[in-house]
């Protein structure tokens, strides 16, 4: 984050609202511009969020966690999907020693 911009308030709380309210999602997947309007989210930071979402949680410096909600929300993160059964199914003794 820059020294002179303030925290992303109004981005906090509308990843905040996504997180507790399914049909929020739905409308921020179909109209995304009226849900931001709605949660009074600064233009320059919708279109930074538009054009490069990672680059502008890092510039705005919104949280990890609140970024990894935010993308998984809006449809924009692809995991593979992945299982720790390996590293519980490993043979190996010596961990937590």
């Amino acid at each position: 984050m820059t020294e002179n911009r303030r925290p992303p308030v109004e981005l906090h709380r509308l990843i905040h609202a996504l997180i507790q309210d399914g049909e929020l999602v739905k409308r921020f997947r179909d109209t995304p511009d009226a849900v931001f309007s709605q949660f009074f989210v600064p233009r320059e930071q919708v279109e930074m969020l538009k054009s490069d979402p990672q680059s502008a949680f890092r510039e705005l410096g919104v949280h990890p966690n609140l970024q990894f909600k935010y993308l998984g929300l809006s449809g924009l993160l692809n995991l593979k999907p992945a299982s720790i059964r390996p590293f519980l199914e490993r043979d190996d003794t010596s961990w937590g020693k």
